[in-house]
């Protein structure tokens, strides 16, 4: 005769089709069948057993992606991973309000820990696990990436622990430590890590420490049974990467460790070398050349990016053939690539407001004005993308969509086989793709198609 556990697990495999140790790519919800989730129950996993449960939420719907970053970390500390489908950063509420009025309702059918629900996003999905954290109450933490101070979800609002990660070339770097200080004045449970790196998702190592430090919470909260083994080994590795900071040089971001490890496990020795390292004539020094370039940023915000739409309205009278050049010119891009050469917060800022300019031309402007029609100038805004990151496929191919909507097709052909050359390897999306049905049947056009496959 089976045993209860044995008749649980069963019934859960059956539901899910999934093993346990082993990332199941799309389970579909029982409350939208058109909405999936990349599953991971751990090898510890018996269909009885309580386990905390962590919601993922991908900016490009890349469920499995998104969930292998977590993988490691909810084997080690016996976590479940629902990884969405169907999240998109961007896209809009109604598309991520679907995909998460059907993910929740899923906790249900796994047997998961009271009070221990954890949701992590990164960009724009960071914004929608703090939406959920605030609006349902049901989250105990969140891991948020490179999202942005929204004044509509305030940090003081959030009822939950929250590790907020940003790259030190992100373009949102500022915006998730002013997230960070706002959690500070307000009292709540928080930690802000800086990793080398633009606008991307964190490496499972960094993904290890934040659900640790979760783990660690969740024990000051009574919400698991206290771990001193655990608690010692992660205090370890904490106060180690904090000294390790500090040898390299980085002794703002070690100050900020050594008050985070300081608060985790009220260690005086981490307390006291965080109150030495402010009083450091270097980290002072520091400290204001980091405002002052945060200040250039906010200004450069403000007064370039603020203005993008008078500026396109002046741009539509030009010459559209001398339009590039003026385009790039009002943003300053010549500026900021001499700027982003430069060492410390200076370069920081440069590429940060490059990297800003960049996802503006290569994707959001160019899917606006692709919506008016306005093909030509679409194809100018994409130019410049091209000047900021020529090693970059998306913002050639791009380039090369507008150039063949307006109907220039030796220069879309061209764009066209420097995205190959630099990258895009995708034969099937560039016969699928509609921008290109005037250059299908040409010589050129055929070759590249070939070389492709």
């Amino acid at each position: 005769m089976r045993t209860l556990a044995a008749a649980l697990l069963l019934f859960a495999t059956s539901l899910t089709a999934a093993e346990p140790g082993t990332l199941t790519r799309s389970v579909v919800t029982r409350a939208d069948p058109k909405q999936t989730y990349a599953l991971y129950l751990p090898s510890t996993y018996d269909g009885v057993r309580k386990h905390p449960a962590l919601l993922v939420m991908d900016p490009s719907a890349n469920g499995p992606a998104a969930a292998e970053i977590f993988r490691p970390a909810a084997e080690e500390y016996g976590w479940i991973i629902l990884s969405s489908n169907g999240t998109v950063s961007g896209s809009g509420d109604d598309t991520n309000e679907l995909a998460v009025r059907a993910l929740i309702p899923e906790l249900n059918y796994y047997p998961v820990m009271p009070g221990r629900v954890y949701a992590t996003g990164f960009s724009g999905t960071a914004i929608l696990a703090w939406q959920i954290g605030i609006n349902t109450g049901i989250l105990h933490g969140v891991i948020g990436v490179g999202g942005r101070n929204i004044r509509e979800l305030p940090p003081a609002q959030f009822s939950f622990a929250h590790y907020g990660f940003a790259g030190d070339a992100d373009f949102n770097n500022r915006e998730m430590r002013e997230v960070d200080a706002l959690l500070e004045q307000a009292g709540k449970v928080h930690r802000f890590e800086v990793f080398s790196g633009e606008h991307r998702w964190i490496t499972p190592e960094l993904a290890m420490d934040a659900v640790g430090w979760m783990e660690l919470v969740a024990m000051k909260d009574g919400r698991r049974p206290k771990d001193e083994a655990l608690i010692a080994k992660l205090h370890a590795r904490d106060a180690a990467a904090a000294a390790e900071l500090e040898a390299s040089g980085r002794k703002i971001e070690a100050a900020r460790r050594y008050r985070a490890v300081a608060a985790t496990f009220d260690s005086a020795d981490a307390r006291a070398s965080a109150a030495r390292l402010e009083k450091d004539p270097a980290v002072i020094r520091d400290r204001k050349e980091e405002a002052k370039w945060d200040e250039f940023e906010r200004n450069f915000h403000k007064h370039v990016l603020g203005n993008v739409r008078a500026l396109f309205a002046r741009i539509r009278e030009d010459d559209l053939g001398q339009s590039q050049a003026r385009l790039s010119r009002e943003l300053r891009v010549s500026e900021l690539k001499r700027r982003a050469t430069r060492p410390g917060y200076e370069g920081l800022t440069g590429r940060r407001l490059l990297n800003v300019i960049y996802g503006q031309t290569a994707f959001r402007l160019i899917n606006d004005l692709f919506a008016q029609g306005e093909y030509s100038l679409a194809a100018i805004t994409a130019g410049v993308a091209t000047e900021i990151h020529p090693e970059r496929w998306a913002s050639w191919y791009n380039h090369a969509a507008a150039l063949a909507r307006a109907g220039n097709a030796k220069a879309a052909l061209a764009s066209l086989e420097k995205a190959a050359e630099v990258g895009f390897k995708n034969a099937a999306q560039l016969t699928a793709d509609e921008d290109f049905a005037s250059l299908r049947g040409t010589e050129r056009f055929e070759a590249l198609l070939k070389k492709l496959q």
